[in-house]
């Protein structure tokens, strides 16, 4: 059972692949460089050079020099290497605590970080059975129709919910999604009253999930740790014994996270 289909083609976007291989050149540079340099080393023409930096600039990933009008890497590029840097530790850091989850209860364990509208799964230790659910690390999934994803909405200040609210789209993916604005703000206040959030079958039938928040030094939820396989083994008995212990193995980590800080500090 998987949340994901795995895409095995090996095809390419060519000039995705330029861009990177761009990106490459300027991070092996030491000096700023100018179209006609870039073209020559990337063998490459100098209008398709041209229109690559400028789609590049625009998304902030490279910079360009006022007055020399040469290109170097952006600021942009270095947040994104930061937060990757980031997710990495925490994943790292929290793998204890998805093995502790996962034995105890038998299912998968994930954690899951907000990302660009979306929950990005960042580690994940799969259960025993041989019916369980797999995430391929990296992959993405909706907000509003996840567990984890309710808890990573639900805890952030009100204006960026209202921001994030106004740019996803509620889509049904099965009969039991929640697909109207007011739904999903009686369950993100059910979720801050109780300190969880649950997913009965309402991005996939016969997939169940409960999840809780793992909170930062400044009391900012950084993750979600979750629980999630098949609606056959989350019986109303085992569904409330996993919550109170997805929310003890959440409490802990989050004391870990911020014990680590003030050790740091």
């Amino acid at each position: 059972m998987s949340e994901q289909v795995e895409v095995k083609s090996k095809k390419t976007i060519k000039s995705v692949e330029k861009a990177f291989a761009l990106i490459d050149y300027l991070a092996q540079t030491q000096e700023d460089q100018g179209v006609t340099e870039i073209s020559s080393a990337m063998q490459t023409g100098v209008s398709a050079t041209y229109h690559m930096l400028n789609t590049l600039k625009e998304a902030g990933i490279i910079e360009q020099n006022s007055l020399t009008k040469k290109y170097r890497l952006g600021l942009k590029l270095w947040q994104i290497g930061m937060l990757a840097y980031r997710q990495n530790q925490l994943a790292s850091a929290m793998k204890p605590f998805l093995r502790k989850l996962m034995l105890e209860t038998g299912e998968t364990a994930n954690l899951t970080v907000l990302d660009n509208n979306k929950i990005v799964y960042i580690a994940q230790e799969e259960s025993d059975h041989l019916l369980k659910m797999f995430t391929k690390i990296g992959a993405s999934a909706p907000l509003h129709c996840t567990g984890a994803g309710k808890v990573l909405l639900a805890y952030l200040p009100e204006y960026k919910q209202k921001q994030i609210l106004d740019e996803i789209e509620l889509k049904p993916f099965t009969s039991k999604t929640l697909t109207t604005e007011k739904d999903l703000r009686e369950e993100m206040q059910r979720i801050r009253n109780k300190g969880y959030g649950t997913d009965d079958e309402e991005r996939e039938l016969g997939v169940s999930c409960v999840g809780a928040p793992i909170f930062g030094p400044d009391q900012k939820v950084v993750a979600c740790i979750s629980v999630s396989g098949p609606k056959e083994r989350f019986s109303e008995e085992n569904k409330n014994k996993w919550i109170e212990v997805v929310m003890a193995i959440a409490k802990e980590a989050t004391e870990y996270i911020q014990d680590l800080d003030a050790k740091r500090g």
